[in-house]
């Protein structure tokens, strides 16, 4: 049944009841016998079904929802939030409403809060993935035909769509910046390691590095949470990539000999 979004006729097929006695069982009547609902519940479950409670208005009207999901991994991060922020002003110009959820980087999190995204009738997603999301993790909302786009982080092999940055080309670029300033010992502080993101950054850190007949330095290569502090290592360029520009340029400047560049 993939790629088409699962119904109620196909879960009454399933379990071998009617249609009605679905619809009981979504609707939480207690007029279904105990063991057909716990074995319409497990059909539900298997068939990646979510129950769209607004699903019986929307076909009485003859209407659509205008409701886009926005879920973002940390709208702690000055960066994250203005993305929000930029989505809003332009869901609201076509004449939708903006759903807007935080994961906190969470998984877990962001598989609850589209679940419920989907139980009220979202026309679509706007996705900024928590770390570690797998493909796997989005293939039923894939398969409930909801158009998802899929923003800052690469997800390998996830069918969405995907707005993305060209991290390795940016790398060169702030490179190639530091480089011309005439720094030598240029710095990559690159934010959570176990990223898409990190990954291509630091591709294209040491790509230029390389390009400029530079050696990359493993000692020169740092790892952090966003806003977290870390180990000071001596350098004169630092390429910098994982917080808001207002609070890392305040921290980063401290040193007149050191150049930042995020």
């Amino acid at each position: 049944m993939s790629g088409e979004r699962v119904t109620v006729i196909d879960i009454a097929r399933a379990a071998g009841v009617s249609k009605s006695t679905v619809s009981l069982v979504l609707q939480g009547s207690p007029l279904v016998h105990e063991e057909t609902r716990a074995k319409v519940n497990a059909v539900i479950r298997d068939l990646g079904y979510v129950y769209n409670r607004g699903a019986a208005n929307l076909r009485q009207s003859n209407s659509k929802s205008k409701i886009i999901g926005i879920v973002v991994n940390d709208l702690t991060n000055s960066f994250f939030a203005e993305l929000a922020v930029g989505v809003d002003v332009v869901v609201q110009s076509a004449g939708y409403v903006q759903f807007l959820s935080n994961t906190g980087e969470s998984v877990d999190r962001q598989s609850e809060v589209i679940a419920s995204m989907r139980e009220h009738g979202i026309s679509g997603l706007i996705l900024s993935p928590a770390r570690g999301t797998e493909a796997v993790d989005l293939k039923a909302l894939v398969a409930s035909g909801i158009p998802v786009v899929n923003v800052v982080r690469q997800i390998a092999g996830a069918k969405v769509s995907s707005l993305i940055s060209d991290n390795r080309a940016g790398m060169h670029e702030a490179v190639r910046h530091l480089a011309g300033l005439g720094h030598r010992r240029i710095a990559f502080l690159g934010g959570f390691a176990d990223t898409a993101v990190f990954a291509d950054r630091l591709t294209g850190y040491r790509e230029a590095l390389v390009a400029l007949g530079l050696t990359p330095q493993d000692e020169l290569v740092i790892s952090s949470a966003p806003r977290g502090r870390v180990a000071w290592r001596p350098s004169s360029g630092l390429c910098c990539c994982a917080s808001g520009r207002r609070r890392r340029s305040a921290s980063m400047m401290r040193s007149p000999s050191v150049s930042a560049t995020g």
